[in-house]
C-alpha cells in the first residue's frame, strides 16, 4: 500500500507546490543563511559585529506521473502538460506561492527556478524547484515634536518629511528584531 500511496498521493502528507500536487516528494532542502559583517581595523584584526539574516531558501524535488486514480478524469499526458503549464504560470506571473510538504508549510515563497525533466516513456515528470522567501517591507510613520522639526530641517536638508514633522521608517516583516546588548 505504501508504494501505491507514494505514486497516487493517497496519504494526508501530500506535497503541494502552489496548487500542483506531487505524486512523490524525493527531497526537501531548506537553507537558512546569514551574512556576518567584516571590518578590518588598524591593528590588522577583523571586527565582526553584525549578523544579517538572509531570506530562507527551499529546494524541492519530486515526481509527477501520468497515472491517475480517477478512471474517467483527466489523466495521462494531459496531466503532465497541465503541470508544466502551471509552473510556467507561476514563473510568468511572479507571484509568491505556498509550498506544503509533510514536515512544513512554506508561505510567501517566490520560485527562483524549475527544472522539468521528462522520462523516456513520457509517462512522468521529474521536478526540481528552488524557492526563496519573500520578505516584505512595511512603512511606519511617526511625528516629531515641533521643536525637533526645525532641527531636522536644518541638519538633513532634502530629507522627505523633514518640513512636515513626519519621519518614515521602513522595516522588514518576518525578520526577528536584533537582540539588544
Amino acid at each position: 500500500m505504501a508504494f501505491v500511496s507514494l505514486l497516487f498521493g493517497l496519504t494526508g502528507n501530500q506535497t503541494l507546490v502552489g496548487s500542483i500536487p506531487l505524486d512523490a516528494l524525493l527531497t526537501e532542502q531548506t537553507e537558512l543563511s546569514a551574512k556576518v559583517s567584516a571590518h578590518a581595523v588598524e591593528d590588522g584584526s577583523t571586527i565582526t559585529d553584525h549578523i544579517a539574516c538572509e531570506p530562507e531558501k527551499l529546494t524541492v524535488s519530486g515526481v509527477i506521473t501520468a497515472a491517475s486514480i480517477f478512471a474517467f478524469g483527466s489523466s495521462g499526458r494531459s496531466k503532465l502538460m497541465a503541470v508544466k503549464d502551471a509552473l510556467r504560470q507561476i514563473q510568468e506571473r511572479r507571484v509568491p506561492v505556498t509550498i506544503v510538504t509533510g514536515s512544513d508549510v512554506y508561505v510567501n515563497f517566490a520560485m527562483l527556478s524549475a527544472k522539468i525533466s521528462r522520462s523516456p516513456s513520457g509517462e512522468q515528470l521529474s521536478l526540481e524547484c528552488s524557492f526563496q522567501k519573500i520578505v516584505m517591507v512595511t512603512l511606519r510613520e511617526g511625528h516629531l515634536p515641533p521643536a525637533n522639526v526645525a532641527q531636522s530641517a536644518k541638519g538633513k536638508a532634502g530629507q522627505t518629511g523633514a518640513k512636515s514633522g513626519k519621519v518614515s521608517d521602513a522595516t522588514a516583516t518576518d525578520v526577528p528584531p536584533a537582540p539588544v546588548t
